[in-house]
């Protein structure tokens, strides 16, 4: 075959082979404004674009994360707060049939929780103790003081009890309400006392600044010649109720006892009261 022989159609000089240099690929076609400056493409190319959608996604993804932390960690703390001294703080309506923080579980012994000296200003001389049996072992204790030495009779009754959770309560049931309902039937009760009772009204009178609530009561009965007066002071604090109550008789015209003052009642009824409260602890 000499030099000169003609090629076949398909073997002509304008198909590229596969293999070119890349530079010697056609490139693409570059915009140009009437200025001759160059123009950047039209659009941007769609990998550029998911690229960018990618950020975003991710920048949204991290924010939420952080946000849900946040949440958690303010969760989780007043939660713990709320536990304190691993107590379960109650729900809304859940009834409680454990101790509260606060909450006493007993009270101080009646009889040494008086002082000498309260009883020698309020009850001058020889007087007779007597110490009631508790029924609830340490969370009530019961002590009772009598003077007869004429003119003076006095009758001192003191009472310190310690209320459990009782599901008979009101409100949640827990050791402060079932306190508090003993309170509050405790001051109706004197307020208009039961007929079976035969004591009049009292003339009640609410103490400020005395536990968590607290009252005065003054009853006077009078019977056979006898008057007696009768002075009430109820101190609750949480769920500890004390409840002391002094008595006065005036028999002076035939009995040789008498007069009694009322205001002396209730600084002595006061005096008790508070010397307990005090070491409610």
């Amino acid at each position: 075959m000499d030099g000169d022989e003609e090629l076949p159609p398909w073997a002509g000089l304008g198909i590229d082979p596969r293999w070119a240099e890349r530079s010697e690929r056609p490139r693409p076609a570059v915009r140009e404004d009437s200025g001759g400056a160059t123009a950047p493409p039209g659009r941007r190319p769609p990998g550029r674009a998911a690229a960018a959608r990618a950020r975003k996604t991710r920048r949204g993804f991290f924010f939420w994360v952080i946000v849900l932390a946040v949440v958690v960690v303010i969760g989780g703390g007043s939660w713990w707060l709320l536990r304190g001294n691993n107590k379960t703080a109650p729900l809304p309506g859940q009834i409680i049939s454990s101790f509260l923080p606060g909450e006493f579980q007993t009270v101080p012994n009646a009889c040494s929780a008086v002082s000498t000296a309260t009883l020698d200003e309020y009850l001058p001389g020889k007087r007779t103790k007597v110490v009631p049996d508790s029924l609830n072992g340490r969370a009530d204790s019961l002590c009772d003081w009598t003077l007869d030495a004429k003119p003076i009779y006095r009758l001192l009754d003191v009472e310190a009890q310690a209320y459990a959770p009782n599901g008979l309560a009101s409100g949640n049931g827990s050791a402060t309400f079932a306190a508090s309902d003993s309170y509050r039937q405790a001051m109706a009760e004197k307020a208009s006392p039961p007929k079976a009772s035969h004591l009049p009204k009292a003339r009640v009178t609410v103490l400020r600044g005395l536990g968590s609530a607290a009252f005065s009561a003054l009853q006077v009965t009078t019977a056979g010649g006898d008057t007696t007066d009768l002075l009430t002071v109820a101190i609750r604090d949480h769920n500890v109720l004390i409840t002391v109550v002094l008595e006065g008789l005036d028999h002076s015209s035939t009995g040789g006892y008498g007069p009694v003052s009322a205001a002396q009642l209730k600084a002595g009824a006061l005096a008790v009261a508070r010397g307990i409260l005090a070491q409610v602890h």
